[in-house]
């Protein structure tokens, strides 16, 4: 059953879900820190996790591609360079390029001969990568319980085809002082 937003409830509500993204956003960010020395190497990885693996999400993976403690393909992964990293972190180049090159050095991150920065062989496939995951998928889904309780968003019956059409558009936000 697909998840859609709820305009009415929405509008309603925009100031507790205001509140609750907020809230979602530091705890993720939290959960994040946690393995790290500071904000910015969360930031880093997270970027890395993005930009290296966003395509697999837009795959047919076989089944056992899709569990975390498979390995995965060197040529089904993405590579992210010092500029993509700068960019998705709102770090500046030469931060970046610093604390890259210090994640690299600790073997947290792996740089190719081409520059490209990935995560290495088997890293992902480690026990604290599937119980972060699943901190962070028990952390989302407390909020979209919160969100469904309060009407904000709500389940639809998903047609025959297997998608669900998309949201009604949202309307026009009443500004108030």
């Amino acid at each position: 059953m697909p998840v859609v937003i709820d305009s009415a409830g929405a509008d309603a509500n925009s100031r507790l879900t205001a509140i609750r993204v907020t809230v979602l956003t530091a705890r993720l960010m939290e959960l994040w820190r946690r393995g790290t020395r500071d904000t910015d190497t969360a930031m880093i990885l997270v970027a890395v996790a993005a930009i290296t693996t966003e395509r697999l999400t837009r795959a047919e993976l076989e089944p056992e591609m899709r569990r975390l403690d498979s390995l995965v393909p060197i040529e089904m992964v993405g590579a992210a360079n010092i500029s993509s990293i700068a960019a998705a972190t709102g770090l500046n180049r030469e931060t970046a390029r610093r604390r890259v090159n210090a994640l690299v050095g600790e073997g947290v991150l792996a740089r190719s001969e081409k520059g490209e920065v990935r995560f290495p062989p088997g890293y992902l496939q480690r026990p604290e990568a599937a119980a972060l995951v699943r901190r962070i998928l028990e952390t989302v889904t407390r909020f979209v319980n919160e969100e469904l309780k309060d009407g904000v968003l709500r389940l639809t019956q998903a047609p025959r085809g297997g998608r669900a059409s998309p949201p009604p558009a949202p309307r026009n936000p009443k500004h108030s002082g």
